[in-house]
């Protein structure tokens, strides 16, 4: 177990961290990882944060993350906890939300503390849950991708280093190292996707080789995806042009993308789409994909407008422009999205800016586009 840390660090890390940090939820595989982590640190004079988050959705959330600060504390490994703000928990698409909320925090811990990289107890089990999840909902080839050992998220690296790693193995460890851990009883409760495709998995005696081979399938679906992101690339610097003015105040028309349609619609349909979509998340700052049918709609109606006509979609305005081309920038009539830490020094704003703080942690005009997709390869 402990040469596969050996090998993560020695594939993922250019120069030897100074800190690093675990989120910690005090279950079988975060908890497996947290030891498997400390041990290394002390071999290797890395410090290291283990980081709990109280989400105080159970009755006995909070107890259990002082149960766990006495287990590490008595190990020497120095643990935080974290709470979401009772205001923050989510009423609706509750895990969606508060797995979002959750990493808000572990982030915004990592910045505070200089730490660039947070270690996830994710292993194979949840690469093939993962899978299923997302097929049950009409994934693409990029949700289906497998999961990544190591992602960039703004200003840090969120590391996976056990996901080829069968959840038993990680009990088996632990219970030789006589640890306990804590199980959720959340887990059992089956309005969860996730919980149900649990017990589908735990039916068949074959369960960890089912698990390989689907793992074994979204990293053949990722190389595909990886091919088809390099073809996109290269059509989206024929097709597409990208303006910032920096010299005004944030707005919604500062940063546009211009499409050259005789040049769009040279491209392969499903490429185009792909183009289309990932400019769509850009210009509004929203978080996700559109919905199919409706951006097909929208890229039907782009395809004929006449200049000097709009048409909105997905939080964007399409102005028609001469020359065949269309412009699309954020619709003036949204909301602004929520602001977010990028660091100490600098916040997200409008889900699309990068903005400087003064001294009293208010943005100043000095600002730059922020680019959450593969687009930022392009420009």
């Amino acid at each position: 177990m402990q040469n596969i840390l050996n090998i993560f660090f020695q594939n993922n890390f250019a120069k030897p961290a100074k800190s690093i940090a675990i989120a910690v939820s005090g279950g079988v595989d975060s908890l497996a990882l947290t030891f498997l982590l400390h041990d290394f640190c002390l071999d290797n004079n890395i410090k290291l944060f283990a980081v709990t988050i109280d989400h105080k959705m159970r009755q006995s959330s909070s107890k259990e993350a002082a149960a766990l600060t006495k287990i590490l504390q008595k190990n020497k490994i120095t643990h935080e906890i974290l709470a979401i703000n009772k205001k923050d928990l989510p009423k609706t698409n509750i895990e969606a939300n508060l797995r979002e909320a959750r990493y808000e925090l572990l982030y915004n811990f990592c910045s505070k503390n200089k730490i660039e990289h947070l270690f996830l107890g994710h292993h194979l089990g949840d690469v093939a849950e993962n899978f299923l999840i997302r097929l049950f909902r009409g994934s693409q080839l990029d949700g289906l991708s497998a999961m990544q050992e190591v992602l960039q998220h703004k200003k840090i690296k969120l590391c996976r280093p056990l996901l080829n790693v069968e959840k038993d193995e990680l009990k088996k460890y632990l219970q030789a190292k006589k640890i306990k851990w804590f199980e959720d009883e959340s887990n059992d409760d089956e309005k969860f996707l996730r919980n149900k495709m649990r017990k589908f998995f735990d039916s068949f005696e074959e369960k960890n080789l089912i698990q390989k081979r689907i793992k074994n399938a979204a990293e053949t679906i990722k190389e595909s995806k990886d091919f088809i992101d390099d073809i996109l690339l290269r059509e989206a610097a024929i097709c597409l042009d990208f303006k910032q003015d920096r010299s005004s105040k944030i707005s919604t028309k500062e940063a546009s993308f211009t499409i050259n349609l005789k040049n769009y619609q040279k491209i392969p349909p499903n490429i185009a789409l792909k183009i289309l979509s990932l400019v769509l998340i850009e210009a509004s700052g929203n978080p996700y994909k559109p919905r199919l049918e409706g951006l097909k709609n929208f890229e039907k109606n782009i395809l004929t407008l006449a200049k000097g006509k709009k048409k909105n979609f997905y939080g964007c305005m399409a102005l028609g422009l001469e020359n065949e081309a269309v412009t699309i920038y954020r619709d003036e009539t949204e909301a602004q999205n929520p602001s977010q830490k990028f660091d100490e020094k600098t916040m997200i704003i409008d889900g699309r800016f990068l903005a400087k703080l003064d001294k009293n942690k208010k943005p100043i005009k000095s600002h730059k586009f922020y680019f959450r997709t593969i687009l930022r390869k392009v420009f």
